[in-house]
């Protein structure tokens, strides 16, 4: 297992270890994120960096020989091809979110105004203000959308590489 491969898998490990908890608690608790948003960034920082430490530490008798092979198009060609389905999922994700926010709009403006008209009470901007749970939930499906989106190019890194170590 080269380098290159170690550290896509750290990656995908260390995202995985602490966005799985993050979303879990935020799916229940949306403003939770407030707080949390700072607390996953930071204990990833340390997770990636404890990773990439111990696979330096682990490759370098590598490195001081100068055994290190450049990056070839196999690479690059693995790392494109992860880019590319890593850009579906973000694709897939904003468009999803895109939709539901030109769908969703409508239907609480509806409700709004169905609502005053039948209180007889008066239409103003406050009315149709879109709900905080509702923000927070669109902000979280973007976020998550752009967490799995590393996951999948991460992941299709180490797939990429474990394919041609079988072949």
């Amino acid at each position: 297992m080269g380098f290159s491969e170690k550290s896509a898998l750290a990656c995908v490990i260390s995202i995985c270890a602490v966005y799985i908890p993050y979303f879990a608690i935020v799916l229940y608790f949306p403003m939770a994120a407030l707080g949390l948003f700072w607390v996953s960034v930071v204990g990833l920082v340390v997770l990636l960096a404890a990773f990439h430490f111990a696979i330096a530490l682990a490759t370098r008798s590598i490195r001081r020989t100068g055994n290190v092979p450049p990056a070839d198009e196999l690479d690059q060609k693995i790392r494109h091809t992860a880019a590319n389905w890593a850009g579906f999922v973000l694709a897939f994700a904003v468009l999803t979110w895109i939709l539901i926010a030109m769908y969703s709009l409508p239907v609480i403006g509806a409700g709004v105004f169905e609502h005053a008209k039948s209180t007889g009470s008066e239409l103003s901007a406050s009315n149709f203000a879109v709900p905080v749970f509702t923000a927070m939930a669109a902000v979280h499906w973007l976020f998550a959308g752009f967490v799995f989106a590393n996951v999948v190019y991460y992941g299709g890194i180490v797939v990429g590489y474990r394919r041609v170590a079988r072949a």
